[in-house]
C-alpha cells in the first residue's frame, strides 16, 4: 500500500484523540463536583493516552494493536477513538479472520461494559445493536480506504509505466536518428574510399604523383570517416544526441565539389528560389538526400554520370531529383543492404514529404518533395 502522507497521519491521530479530549473535559466537570472521582478519571484519561501511543505500531502490528485497544475500552471511554482507528487500519489489510476477531473483541467490550452497568436492560441491547452497526461501518470504511489506495497505486504504476515507455520510445527514436546519420555519413565516405581504392587497383598507367595523390585522398577520407564516426558515437553519451554542427543546404555545393574531385561525374543544377531562406531542418534533409543518392549511384553504377536538380520556392515545396545511368564504367566492389533508400524515405516522411525511386530502364531516378515550412 502507499504510505500515508503527513496530513493523513495527523488526521487519524486527530480522530483518535477526539474522544480523549471530550471524555477528559467531562471528567474535569465531574471531578469538580467531587474529588472522589479523580482516580477513575485519571485511569480513563491515561488509558486513552496509551491507546494513542499504541497507534504508532498499528501498521506493523495491526491485529495486536486493534485487540489491545479494544480491550482497553472496557475501562476507558477515552480510548474509543484509538480503538476505532486501529480497527479501520486492520481492515485495510484485508485479513478477514483477524478483522472479524478484533471486531468481535470490540463488540464484546461494548456489550460487556453496558452489561456491567445496566444488566440485561435496554441500554445493553442498544449497545449490542449500535456496536455491531458501528463496527460494520468501520470495517466497510477500512475496505473502502484500501480500495482507494489500491486504485491510486495502480494509477501511479500506470503513469510510471507510461513515463518509462515514453523514455524508451524517445531513446529508440534518438538511436534510429543516430543510425540514419551514421549510415548517411559513413556510406558516403566509404564509397569515396572504395572509388579511389578501385582506381588504384585497376589503373596501371598512373604516375607516382597520381598514386600519391590518390593515396592522400584515401587517407583524408579515412580520417574524416573516423572523425565523423567518433562524433556520432560520442553523441550517444551526450544529453543532446547529434547536438554538434550538422550539414546544411549551404554545404551542398561543397559536397558536389568533393565528389567531383573524387572522380564522380556530377552535374548540379539549382533553380531553387531564395534557397538562403530554407529552414535549417529542411536544408539538412535535402543535403542528406542528395548525399545518399550520390552514394547510391557510386555503389550501383560507378563511373556513370549523375544529374542533381533542385527546384521550388518559398511557401511551396522543395523538389529534389537525382538521376544516373543504371550501367556504369567502373568496377567498384561495394556491397549494399538497401537501407539507404529506406532511410531517404524516412527522412522525407519525417518532414511530411514524399520520396520515390524508380528504374526507367537505362536510368535510375530518385525524386523527393519536401514542404518548405515544417511545423514543430
Amino acid at each position: 500500500m502507499r504510505p500515508l502522507t503527513r496530513r493523513q497521519e495527523l488526521l487519524r491521530y486527530a480522530i483518535a484523540a477526539t474522544p480523549l479530549v471530550l471524555v477528559g473535559l467531562g471528567w474535569v466537570f465531574i471531578v469538580a463536583q467531587g474529588i472522589a472521582e479523580l482516580p477513575r478519571a485519571g485511569l480513563d484519561v491515561a488509558l486513552g493516552a496509551v491507546g494513542l501511543v499504541l497507534l504508532r505500531w498499528r501498521r506493523r502490528l495491526p491485529f495486536t494493536v486493534a485487540v489491545v485497544t479494544a480491550l482497553l475500552t472496557v475501562e476507558s471511554g477515552s480510548v474509543t477513538g484509538a480503538a476505532f482507528v486501529a480497527l479501520v487500519s486492520l481492515a485495510t489489510h484485508r485479513d478477514a479472520w483477524r478483522t472479524a476477531g478484533a471486531g468481535t473483541v470490540l463488540w464484546l467490550a461494548f456489550v460487556g461494559t453496558s452489561y456491567l452497568d445496566s444488566g440485561w436492560e435496554v441500554p445493553t441491547l442498544v449497545a449490542a445493536i449500535g456496536g455491531a452497526v458501528t463496527i460494520a461501518c468501520l470495517v466497510g470504511f477500512g475496505l473502502y480506504l484500501r480500495s482507494t489506495r489500491d486504485l491510486a497505486s495502480s494509477e501511479d504504476r500506470r503513469r510510471e509505466a507510461e513515463r518509462r515507455d515514453g523514455l524508451e520510445r524517445a531513446r529508440a527514436g534518438e538511436r534510429a536518428r543516430i543510425a540514419r546519420e551514421m549510415h548517411d555519413v559513413l556510406a558516403h565516405r566509404l564509397s569515396l574510399l572504395s572509388l579511389h581504392a578501385g582506381a588504384l587497383a585497376h589503373r596501371t598507367d598512373l604516375t607516382a604523383d597520381e598514386v600519391r595523390q590518390a593515396a592522400a585522398v584515401i587517407r583524408d577520407n579515412a580520417h574524416a570517416s573516423l572523425e565523423e564516426l567518433r562524433g556520432t558515437l560520442g553523441s550517444l553519451r551526450e544529453e543532446d544526441p547529434l547536438g554538434g554542427p550538422q550539414p546544411s543546404f549551404d554545404d551542398l555545393p561543397a559536397l558536389v565539389s568533393e565528389v567531383q574531385e573524387a572522380g564522380q561525374r556530377v552535374v548540379y543544377r539549382s533553380a531553387l528560389e531564395h534557397g538562403e531562406q530554407l529552414p535549417p531542418q529542411v536544408g539538412r534533409h535535402v543535403y542528406r538526400i542528395v548525399q545518399e543518392a550520390l552514394t547510391n549511384a557510386r555503389k550501383h553504377a560507378p563511373g556513370a554520370p549523375v544529374t542533381v536538380e533542385l527546384s521550388g520556392a518559398s511557401g511551396a515545396s522543395v523538389e529534389v531529383r537525382v538521376t544516373n545511368a543504371t550501367r556504369g564504367t567502373g568496377t567498384v566492389p561495394v556491397s549494399s543492404d538497401g537501407l539507404g533508400l529506406i532511410g531517404l524515405g524516412e527522412r522525407a516522411a519525417l518532414l511530411g514529404g514524399t520520396l520515390t525511386h524508380r528504374d526507367d530502364g537505362d536510368r535510375f531516378v530518385v525524386e523527393a518533395s519536401l514542404p518548405w515550412s515544417v511545423t514543430a
